[in-house]
């Protein structure tokens, strides 16, 4: 009875350790935060992607900027730019390490006075 006992502690341990650790977080990830504004991109970087660039092109492939990353956030802001699509690629050593889409239209509402 006492080996069954030990034996239930062991798998019990071992499963709450396997159930609570954590997955280690992939050092390239790069993550676009939830803003207030419609014009605004922000997006959350890794210490390790210090150095790296974020360079952004339009639907035509030509590039419209081109940021060093000095902080773990960067504040993209898309307010004086023109309508069309972007697209926001975070580089670091020549490597892609994410991409990301944003698409900046014009509404016109349909009211009529």
């Amino acid at each position: 009875m006492k080996t069954l006992s030990t034996l239930f502690t062991i798998a019990f341990f071992s499963l709450t350790a396997n159930l609570f650790a954590s997955a280690p977080q992939k050092p390239d990830s790069v993550m676009v935060a939830d803003t207030n504004r419609v014009d605004v991109m922000v997006l959350k970087l890794d210490k390790g992607q210090k150095g790296g660039h974020v360079v952004i092109t339009d639907s035509q492939g030509e590039e419209v900027s081109k940021m060093t990353i000095k902080r773990k956030r960067m504040i993209i802001d898309f307010d004086k730019v023109n309508f069309g699509d972007y697209k926001v690629k975070v580089v670091k050593e020549g490597v892609e390490l994410a991409a990301f889409h944003y698409s900046k239209t014009l509404v016109i509402s349909d009211v009529v006075r």
